[in-house]
């Protein structure tokens, strides 16, 4: 059985000061960029990054793009639960993103 850290959420994030919240388009972009590299596939680190760069209000959003419970969402998110493909793609949406693939350089 995998023992993983307890991830903090947005609002322990930004009372530790960890990391200045994203907020250009661009920032958000390079953000999730390194996460998703730095990730190795964990999808722990992923949710982690989704729900600080969603912080409270867009949290309520992501359950309705989702189609699914706002707890099954928070659950994932905050790594209770492991994250899904259809949550994160209704998660970016939500975010004013979308995902996409492109060719490695």
């Amino acid at each position: 059985m995998k023992v993983g850290r307890a991830p903090l959420s947005y609002a322990e994030m930004e009372a530790a000061g960890h990391f200045d919240r994203p907020c250009t388009p661009q920032a958000v972009i390079d953000y999730l960029n390194a996460c998703i590299g730095e990730s190795q596939g964990d999808a722990e680190i992923l949710a982690e990054a989704i729900a600080y760069l969603a912080g409270e209000e867009d949290l309520r959003a992501i359950p309705r793009q989702c189609r699914l419970p706002v707890e099954v969402v928070r659950r994932q998110l905050s790594g209770r639960r492991t994250l899904t493909l259809r949550t994160m793609m209704g998660a970016l949406p939500a975010l004013g993103l979308q995902l996409r693939v492109d060719v490695a350089g």
